[in-house]
């Protein structure tokens, strides 16, 4: 039901001027169509998993987060960056940093230096907490909602689908945060 909701809510979520109307709202449907394919995989593998309830004790937190990533990973072998983030819906996100950047004045959002540390974004496989930043704000008002546990992240100057569940990566659109 949760995703069903989220995908009649996208339709209409992302605002950018001068963008065609059909084209964004089939990129937008191709991005919700992702996520929820996403969404009803994990939630097949971590049915038969206890509830990931903050009360259980860290370790069997951990085995049960591992065992979601291995499931996941097997089910998404053939998975690669730009899955979720195709070229049409990575131009409307694109867009969509560009306005919130001009439109809310985000300070050092952008970033136009090269000295940044480089990371490995691999679909399906952890992100080193390090690396990772939470998308400002005024910027995550204006992104499509995602389901549970499902988080928009920073990693340098891409922006992440990150499963804070499994901790995985979903799907990264590269460059979206450059200058």
């Amino acid at each position: 039901m949760r995703t069903i909701v989220t995908v009649a809510v996208l339709a209409g979520v992302l605002t950018v001027p001068g963008s065609g109307g059909q084209d964004r709202s089939t990129a937008l449907q191709a991005f919700a169509d992702g996520v929820a394919r996403y969404a009803a995989l994990r939630a097949r593998y971590q049915a038969p998993l206890p509830s990931f309830d903050a009360r259980r004790d860290a370790w069997s937190l951990h085995l049960s987060r591992l065992f979601l990533a291995s499931a996941i990973r097997t089910a998404r072998s053939t998975a690669r960056l730009g899955d979720v983030f195709t070229p049409p819906v990575a131009q409307v996100f694109r867009a969509e940093v560009t306005a919130a950047v001009h439109d809310a004045g985000i300070d050092g959002l952008v970033d136009d230096e090269d000295g940044a540390p480089l990371v490995d974004l691999t679909v399906n496989e952890p992100v080193p907490g390090w690396a990772m930043q939470p998308v400002p704000a005024a910027l995550a008002a204006r992104l499509p909602a995602l389901p549970d546990a499902v988080e928009y992240r920073r990693v340098g100057d891409a922006l992440v689908l990150w499963d804070a569940r499994a901790g995985i990566l979903i799907d990264a659109l590269p460059h979206a945060f450059v200058g």
